[in-house]
């Protein structure tokens, strides 16, 4: 099927297309098993409706692609699903996964959307947008409900207009009494303690139940790597007598049997190591204590490091699908 309406893709269009398609194919994988275990009837309800949305745009992804005459990813199917693995986590902490999973939903189809220059293309994503903010509101509106949904600090305000001292604001990044967390600062550490929080269970269920050797050695390290930027992250809220986050450790059940394949795992660390990334870079460049910003420094060159290494690896297992690229004009002119 070929495109007989319009300009083709842009090369933003085609990238945020391809990444979506890849992205929905995981999804709807991990989607269904959920969907099979799940024994609470209110948080089915909603790993259903969250199926269905990715099964739908899936569809529309092929439809997109196929139309430009770009091929498809071979991405994921049924083949790396065991469904008849126990259920490796709680039902709560699927809800929790299902509020995050709309969360980072929200937050790619924005960009998508600004990307977006065909018309058609652009009417997808305003109606991904609201699919993805009816998740949202499905998702933390239950966790409210039952009295799980962790809030970000409250912090007790001056009630004053002040400006800024310049002495302190900006704190030294050495042997400077560092001035308290503004608002912003505050919720984005706690943001990303409730991040690494979903990956580090994500990581100690895959972990006890994977048997390849350096997929387990990855997942360990993973797993070391969330606990370490959780423990820096709240570190830095204790220093302010702000609350920390609850552990989720308990959420992670006794299952030694791994519900899917080892190649959609890598696939999901790959991506939550790139979302990590952006989380943040995010969290630096709103943050003005300079320390902060060190700490999100160091942080970013540690997940790089450690995707290096999930990257390397899946690319040792051919599990690495090539996105589309540029034609490359000197090897065909040597042709």
């Amino acid at each position: 099927m070929t495109n007989n309406l319009g300009p083709k893709l842009t090369s933003g269009e085609l990238s945020h297309l391809w990444e979506r398609f890849m992205n929905n194919s995981l999804a709807t994988v991990v989607l269904d098993y959920f969907q099979r275990v799940l024994e609470c009837e209110d948080i089915r309800t909603i790993c259903g409706f969250a199926l269905m949305t990715a099964e739908t745009e899936k569809k529309q992804l092929e439809n997109f692609l196929q139309q430009d005459s770009y091929p498809l990813p071979q991405g994921f199917s049924q083949t790396d699903m065991n469904p008849n693995a126990p259920k490796p986590v709680t039902d709560v902490f699927v809800l929790f996964f299902l509020y995050h999973m709309a969360r980072l939903d929200m937050a790619s189809t924005a960009l998508s959307l600004s990307d977006a220059v065909r018309v058609d293309i652009r009417e997808f994503y305003r109606d991904r947008m609201e699919k993805g903010m009816e998740l949202y509101e499905k998702a933390i509106s239950l966790l409210l409900d039952r009295g799980l949904f962790v809030r970000s600090p409250q912090i007790t305000s001056t009630h004053e207009a002040q400006p800024l001292a310049k002495d302190n604001f900006m704190s030294a990044f050495f042997g400077a009494k560092h001035r308290s967390l503004t608002v912003r600062e505050a919720n984005e550490l706690h943001k990303n303690i409730m991040f690494n929080y979903t990956g580090k269970c994500l990581l100690m269920a895959f972990h006890q139940s994977n048997k390849n050797p350096g997929m387990k050695q990855l997942l360990l390290r993973g797993k070391e790597l969330a606990s370490k930027i959780i423990n820096e992250f709240s570190d830095v809220l204790n220093q302010n007598d702000l609350p920390v986050a609850m552990t989720w450790d308990t959420h992670v059940l006794d299952s030694t049997e791994s519900p899917f394949s080892d190649k959609l795992i890598a696939f999901l660390l790959d991506r939550l190591n790139k979302y990590g990334v952006v989380n943040y870079g995010y969290g630096a460049a709103v943050s003005y204590r300079k320390d902060l910003k060190m700490l999100y420094a160091r942080i970013i060159a540690d997940v790089y490091q450690y995707h290096e290494d999930i990257i390397s690896f899946m690319v040792e297992n051919q599990w690495l699908e090539r996105p589309p690229v540029a034609l490359d004009r000197r090897t065909l002119a040597e042709v």
